[in-house]
Formats: structure tokens, sequence, C-alpha cells
């Protein structure tokens, strides 16, 4: 009996001895493989990048697209405000193969993205972890959301390369999904993103909400430094009396 009692002892020993030089080759197996995947994942990105840009190129072609599509749907008082609007007038309301043919390569676009989201959610869910910026994205990219209000920054130039104030209030929403939700993922991919524990998750009411806050934010700061170099506002233009050509001077 107390060969057996022995024997076990040293059995469990031993048992946790070997548990203890697996635990170190396990962790490394697990930093190898997410190293491995998020190299697919900016591999992926990149392609969509790529993609992107001949996307960007033909921007004015898209714009031109849900012009004549919200035309023909009767939509010219509301901004395009969800991906699902997008859907909607390529099935519905696209007039010619050129409009469903952006419309297509936009939405291929938003479907990439959608599929690298879902494939770090599903390695974060694993291990019961999240990220705010991968919550942000899929407010983003989620085919309902209202991104009416939206609005990619510098150094994005989407919104400067807009004809007028019309379509940038009717198209920036739109034309901000894409590179916004490339920033987010990017971010993560390289490590950029911070893992945070489960919390409340926003609704997409209120991830707009706060956007909308922070470009607000950003415009009034940007409106009052400007307005000091406005004509006949101060600064660099105060006191300066109107140029007047030299000679023929009346009195």
């Amino acid at each position: 009996m107390l060969k057996s009692l022995i024997f076990f002892i040293i059995k469990f020993c031993a048992a946790q001895v070997l548990i203890l030089h697996l635990n170190p080759a396990v962790s490394v197996l697990n930093r190898l493989t997410t190293k491995t995947e998020m190299t697919d994942v900016r591999e992926q990105l990149l392609s969509i990048e790529q993609k992107y840009k001949l996307f960007k190129q033909q921007q004015f072609i898209f714009i031109t697209a849900l012009e004549r599509s919200r035309e023909h749907a009767r939509d010219k008082t509301e901004p395009v405000s969800t991906v699902t609007q997008v859907q909607r007038y390529m099935n519905h309301h696209c007039s010619n193969s050129t409009d469903r043919r952006i419309f297509l390569l936009f939405l291929e676009i938003i479907s990439d993205l959608e599929g690298i989201l879902k494939h770090l959610e599903s390695s974060l869910s694993s291990k019961n972890t999240s990220s705010e910026g991968l919550n942000t994205c899929r407010e983003i990219l989620n085919l309902n959301s209202n991104i009416s209000q939206l609005r990619a920054h510098y150094p994005h130039n989407e919104i400067n390369r807009l004809s007028c104030d019309e379509a940038r209030n009717f198209y920036g929403g739109i034309v901000s999904v894409i590179p916004l939700s490339l920033d987010l993922l990017n971010n993560y991919s390289r490590g950029g993103a911070q893992r945070v524990t489960p919390t409340a998750t926003e609704t997409s009411q209120q991830t707009v909400a706060k956007n909308a806050e922070m470009v607000e934010g950003l415009d009034k700061d940007t409106s009052n430094k400007l307005s000091r170099y406005k004509k006949g506002a101060g600064g660099w233009h105060a006191g300066k009396p109107a140029w007047k050509p030299p000679g023929n001077t009346r009195r």
C-alpha cells in the first residue's frame, strides 16, 4: 500500500514538471500562430487597398451613379446614409452597366473588409477578449448603420474630392466608410489597437454620434483658426486699407 502511494506521488510530481515545461512551449506556439495570422491579415488588407485605389480613381463615377440612382428612386432630399441604400440602388434603380459596375466594386470591397473583421473577431472571441477598434469597425461596416455623419479627414482626401458642399453633405458619409474601416483594421493588425475586456457594446447611433461630435469639434477649431485670416476679420488683414493703383487719385 505504501509503495503504491509513493509511486502515485512520484507519477503526479513528474506530470506537474512536464506541464511546467510544456506551458512555455504552448505559449510560444500561440504567439507564432497569432503572428502568422496577422501576417496573412496584413497581406489581405494590402490586396484590398490596391482594389480601393482603383475605386478611388473612379470616385467621380461613383458619385454620378449615386446621383442618377437617387433621382430615379426619388431620394434627392436625403443623404446616402447606409450601405444597404447602395445595394438597393444597384438592384432597383441602376440605369446602366457603368453604374452597376462601380456599385459592385464598392460592395465587393465592403464584403472583403467584413470578411477580415469577422476573422479577427472570431480569433478574439476564443480568447474572451475584444477590441474597441474592431467594435467601431463593425458598426461602420454594418449594412444598416447610419453613416451619414462619418467623415474621413486628413490624410484622406475623399471629402475634398467631392465637388461642392451639397455633395459633401449627401455623400460624405458613404465615401468615408472604406478608408475609416481600413484605418481601423490596419491599426489593429499592426498591434496598435488596445484589447479590452468585453463591455456594453455601443449602438450604431451612439458610435456615429461620437464620431459626429469629434468632427464638429475639429470643424469648430479649424473655423476659429481660419477666421483670423478672413477678409476684414483681423489677423494679417487688420488695419490695412484697401489697395489702390498709383496715379489717377481723386480728391
